[in-house]
């Protein structure tokens, strides 16, 4: 069969809670621990946006996801497993059926998932969080700090590469899902976006060593051109990159607002001996500022400022399995 493989980084997909909702004076327990819905986050400041906008927003990104079709699909960007369920239901009337997500090391809560399409004749063998992982000749530390967050110092994964073998038609597939350090275009960043990637790239030597098929995939917040973070997967021995066949001027899967420009943040890269074909961008949920790239067809809702699926878009493969 041919499986489909796609990861996409949501954007933000956060829960609202009842209490945000109700007059201080009417809270209770019960109103404070329900989650009544999915938000976006309205600016980097962290604010909400509007409930309306969000409904139309998180539709969006359902559109985007139910478009690509996948049978397997790794998401970015989420705040937690309870968020990744409600949204399932909620918008994508229970595609999935398995889905796993660990909290990981971000300040803002944004973790990496994986999920199942229901009804997939696949077996989870064994999955593996690397948010315990430490940089090279240090100790990880882990601090709340009131009203200002939770920060992690030491480890090498910003949010998590969560590691998940999945046996399906005969084969163990190793999946490896990423979110990469963010480009602030500093040597720190790039220090640090670099040993990610080293890191990522050992583990799939490891999985390959045990008769594993390593498939690397992630918002990897580099396109491999404008730095050399990304060369350890680039020219890892057992990964193959299959988007080298779209010609470099359509090689884009991210529309930065602010400096309006796109470049390629997001990756898949299968093992060597896999047998893949149909790489995929789909930009039909990007917003309309995006025009100058992008002028093809897009979701009926998208045009105000926040309706738009996601500033990334969903990337895919399909695997010969």
């Amino acid at each position: 069969m041919k499986l489909r493989v796609t990861t996409f980084n949501c954007e933000n997909l956060f829960n609202r809670y009842a209490i945000l909702d109700q007059p201080w004076e009417n809270r209770s327990y019960e109103k404070l621990v329900q989650a009544v819905g999915l938000v976006s986050i309205a600016s980097r400041a962290g604010d909400l946006a509007p409930y309306a906008l969000s409904e139309i927003q998180r539709n969006n990104t359902a559109h985007a996801i139910l478009d690509s079709a996948p049978h397997i699909l790794a998401v970015q960007e989420v705040e937690n497993m309870y968020t990744l369920r409600i949204f399932n239901e909620t918008f994508l009337d229970g595609y999935f059926d398995r889905m796993i997500l660990i909290d990981g090391n971000d300040p803002r809560g944004i973790d990496v998932g994986f999920l199942m399409k229901t009804g997939l004749n696949a077996e989870i063998l064994n999955v593996r969080t690397h948010i315990d992982d430490a940089e090279k000749g240090k100790t990880i530390r882990r601090t709340a700090f009131l009203n200002l967050g939770y920060m992690v110092t030491g480890a090498i994964f910003s949010r998590d590469c969560l590691e998940v073998d999945v046996k399906i038609g005969g084969k163990v597939l190793t999946f490896l899902a990423n979110h990469f350090q963010a480009q602030d275009r500093t040597k720190a960043s790039i220090t640090k976006r670099t040993a990610q990637a080293e890191r990522v790239a050992e583990l799939g030597k490891a999985a390959a060593a045990a008769g594993k098929l390593p498939i690397v995939l992630g918002d990897l917040n580099a396109d491999g051109k404008a730095d050399k973070s990304l060369d350890a997967l680039k020219s890892s021995p057992v990964l193959a990159d299959p988007f080298k066949a779209i010609p470099a001027k359509d090689l884009w899967t991210h529309y930065f607002t602010a400096g309006k420009e796109v470049s390629r943040l997001d990756w898949i890269l299968p093992h060597k001996s896999l047998k893949v074909s149909s790489p995929t961008i789909l930009r039909k949920g990007l917003t309309t500022k995006a025009k100058q790239f992008y002028d093809g067809p897009r979701y009926p809702t998208i045009g105000q400022e926040g309706t738009e699926a996601s500033d990334h878009c969903p990337t895919s493969v399909e695997i010969e399995v």
